[in-house]
């Protein structure tokens, strides 16, 4: 029955000020096909929103760049598929028969113009006029677009890439099809595919003029495809940003959907726009409260991006954050059913129902209280409550996953209660519950203290169960609103975690591995992959086969031997500042072993690793034998820059003894300086170098002391730095040597010491790329040739970086099973 139209009325909320600007629906009797009370009172905050930004729509177009994105780089880099592919469809579409081609040209040619202007009718017709302006907004914005791409592709005048797009090395040749583009956003924006029987019409069209287009052999078939991609990039953002008609339901529909299913209601009001949806408060006929969450199709998308991100990031995650309105209610419907089978204390669903085709609602029992997040007087019975609720949860392999303080609820009955439970897993790892468990844990001890909220564990799931979320007490496994909380209260988990080890000595404290990828990970696939392309591309202009047949035998074997020194200097440089005794082939195995580690590491960080657990086997205290490799790595850095201004102003003096940079030493020291002081300036990352290098400095000082007072040990120590940095300058000058190459000592000196900075800082295993690209750029800045710079430089790493990580592989176990690691 349909429904009768309202009657608006002017209603002040009594309890919340400020309602006067909502909307009051009454609908009458008859107006919802079950029975109900003589009217229903419908409070919509706004109404309802006449259009909507669905993320969705965002969502397609980073898909629409990315097609786009992808058929420029095959078209560019596989030219030759990607021509075997053009040839092979133009060969097939060009033996259609002669009626065929003929009808094709007609529907392309008619439909060109017939399809605009019979679907800006419709339009007309059914009152959407602002869509028609928008989809005629997107149709010339895509002309001009896929206009200004062939003009630039063709002033540019690459003839690889004309080739590809355009099927022609002519600048004249057009690689974009500007009318099939805008078909496809006029089609996209008035949302032609949605409805019958324009969806048929339009793919017929946009299909006939895509085959009279690649018949016509003006444009290649990758043209064609960035042309429908661009095209419905802009369709789409068109429509993202000018918003959508919205399909959300009424305050009416929802009122007769939950009459039809048993819940007839006397008032609808709408309390807040959440992410899928909307959430409204009702009262039935029988004066039960329910809270009724609305989901609709407007909002599919929500959440995507960040889903993607924790999915790709993180190894246990439930697949929250689904998108699509059925599988959300599905999943919701679940565990909520699962949580109330398990007697768990959550908010009874009376109904799950269709509004319409659009939307669907979710009715839950409606819960009077405060979030526990809010209550000053957290009693001990009400922490207990809040583990036992867990408990229950668990006793059915259930996880709840949101355990944030916005998540518990005390009512007026003195209950603790678990809200939104849809967010959590049904037959749930164990990982998930020693999350929960971490979570409830924070939780607590952020609204009452960490003394209370450990104590209360312990007296409800005992030490042993209590101890095990141990491993799984780090931020990343906690949900936003815990996260966010927990950056006010910095201190809380270290807190509990040495209050869980004070109760459990014997406790497993490894933490367990949740991130896939880490997003320093992230960048070092991003900077390696950059640092490798540049290395391939100056690879390419070499002949290495002509190059390294011509080499100077000798000279590597100079360069060898030196490498080996390398060792020595390293193993010197570490055993100088430890008071203790050191034995030195095991410190040289120590540094070869840290050679193997870097494999995996950074530069630094896995020399710096292997140096500390070898100190520690060798006899020192943890703190002493960070403090060691603390100060050495500051003697390191100062013997480095030293020697870099040395050599820098060696490389400038002339015969006269005056002293004349190179311009572009001059730019890059400069440059550094400038940036470490703008760095510096910033507040946030002042405090961050103070927090990061203020507990190392004030161990590095006592053990600095220590050092001092025994001068042989600290000669012993500069002195290795001294001899490390030399051989790897003399490593490199072999190699310059080796491939008939002529530098001055001094230049090459500041070539590696500089690319040797550039390589410690770079994220990649080894610096691999950064290290590569730096010397070479460095050594032809030097006046080397391109040729010579890039042989000399693979040399150099094939020596110092490649060749000793196989007897660092050997080094490392031998340590391993001599107990030395």
């Amino acid at each position: 029955m349909p429904l009768p139209k309202p009657t608006v009325h002017a209603y002040q909320h009594p309890q919340t000020p400020g309602w006067d600007d909502r909307v009051v629906t009454v609908m009458g009797p008859g107006g919802i096909s079950a029975p109900i009370e003589s009217t229903t009172l419908v409070i919509e905050d706004a109404v309802v929103r006449r259009r909507v930004h669905r993320p969705l729509d965002l969502a397609r177009f980073l898909v629409a760049l990315a097609v786009t994105a992808g058929i420029v780089l095959i078209a560019y880099f596989a030219t030759t598929v990607a021509g075997a592919i053009d040839t092979d469809l133009s060969s097939g579409v060009s033996q259609l028969p002669s009626a065929v081609v003929l009808v094709l040209n007609i529907i392309g040619g008619l439909g060109t113009l017939g399809l605009p202007i019979a679907a800006s009718a419709a339009l007309i017709i059914r009152r959407r006029v602002r869509v028609l302006v928008e989809a005629l907004l997107a149709l010339v914005l895509t002309v001009m677009v896929l206009t200004a791409v062939s003009t630039v592709i063709s002033s540019i005048g690459s003839p690889r890439l004309l080739t590809a797009l355009a099927g022609s090395v002519s600048v004249a040749s057009s690689s974009t099809a500007p009318i099939l583009g805008s078909l496809v956003a006029f089609a996209t924006v008035a949302r032609l595919m949605g409805r019958r029987p324009w969806n048929v019409i339009t793919v017929s069209v946009i299909g006939s003029v895509v085959i009279v287009t690649v018949l016509s052999t003006g444009i290649a078939v990758a043209g064609v495809g960035i042309s429908l991609a661009i095209g419905w990039a802009i369709g789409l953002v068109t429509r993202y940003a000018f918003g959508t008609p919205t399909s959300r339901p009424s305050g009416l529909e929802i009122a007769a959907a939950m009459s039809r299913g048993g819940l007839p209601i006397v008032m609808l009001v709408a309390e807040e726009t959440t992410r899928r949806g909307r959430r409204y408060r009702a009262t039935t006929a029988e004066g039960r409260r329910l809270r009724v969450n609305v989901l609709d199709r407007d909002m599919e998308g929500a959440g995507l991006a960040q889903a993607a991100w924790a999915a790709l990031r993180l190894r246990d995650e439930t697949g929250r954050g689904s998108f699509n309105m059925r599988r959300t209610l599905e999943r919701a419907a679940l565990m909520s059913l699962a949580a109330q089978n398990a007697d768990a204390p959550v908010p009874r669903l009376l109904l799950s129902a269709e509004v319409n085709a659009d939307a669907v609602l979710l009715a839950y029992q409606h819960l009077e209280g405060a979030f526990i997040a809010d209550l000053d007087d957290l009693t001990d019975t009400n922490l207990d409550d809040a583990w036992r609720a867990l408990a229950a949860l668990h006793a059915d392999q259930i996880s709840h996953r949101s355990l944030s303080p916005v998540h518990l609820l005390r009512d007026a009955d003195d209950k603790m209660w678990l809200l939104d439970v849809d967010a959590g897993t049904v037959a749930a790892s164990d990982v998930a519950m020693r999350i929960d468990v971490a979570e409830l844990l924070c939780t607590l001890a952020l609204t009452s203290d960490v003394a209370r909220s450990v104590a209360a564990g312990r007296r409800v799931l005992g030490d042993e169960a209590l101890s095990r979320c141990l491993p799984a007490l780090q931020k990343v496994a906690l949900s936003r609103n815990t996260r966010q909380a927990l950056r006010k209260s910095k201190g809380t988990i270290v807190a509990l975690r040495d209050a869980l080890l004070a109760m459990r000595p014997d406790a497993d404290v490894q933490q367990i591995r949740l991130e896939r990828i880490r997003p320093r990970t992230l960048v070092m696939i991003i900077v390696g992959t950059v640092a490798g392309y540049v290395l391939l591309s100056q690879l390419a202009q070499v002949d290495l086969a002509t190059l390294f047949s011509r080499a100077d035998w000798r000279w590597l074997g100079v360069a060898f031997i030196l490498s080996l020194v390398t060792y020595l200097g390293a193993a010197w440089s570490l055993s100088g500042f430890v008071p203790e005794k050191l034995k030195l082939h095991r410190t040289i195995a120590a540094q070869l072993a840290g050679d193997f580690a870097t494999l995996v590491s950074p530069p630094t960080l896995g020399a710096v690793a292997i140096n500390m657990r070898f100190l520690q086997r060798a006899g020192l205290h943890p703190a002493l034998a960070a403090a060691s490799v603390g100060v050495s790595q500051v003697f390191a850095f100062f013997v480095h820059i030293v020697l870099l201004l040395s050599f820098g102003i060696a490389a400038g003096t002339q015969a006269d003894l005056t002293f004349r940079p190179p311009t572009w030493a001059v730019i890059v020291i400069v440059a550094l300086f400038v940036i470490i002081a703008g760095l510096l300036s910033v507040p946030n990352i002042r405090r961050m170098a103070t927090q990061r290098l203020g507990p190392m400095l004030k161990e590095v000082g006592p053990r600095l002391v220590t050092v001092a007072q025994r001068p042989l040990k600290l000669l012993e120590g500069i002195g290795g730095m001294l001899l490390l940095n030399l051989a790897y300058i003399g490593v490199l000058a072999a190699c310059v040597e080796a491939f008939g190459g002529d530098l001055n000592l001094a230049v090459v000196a500041v070539v590696y010491l500089a690319g040797a900075t550039l390589g410690q800082a770079a994220p990649t295993p080894g610096g691999l790329g950064a290290v590569e690209a730096a010397l070479a750029a460095g050594l032809t800045a030097g006046g080397l040739d391109g040729g010579t710079a890039v042989s000399a430089v693979l040399a150099f790493r094939l020596v110092t970086f490649w060749l000793p990580t196989i007897p660092g592989y050997w080094a490392f176990n031998w340590l391993q099973r001599t107990g030395g690691l």
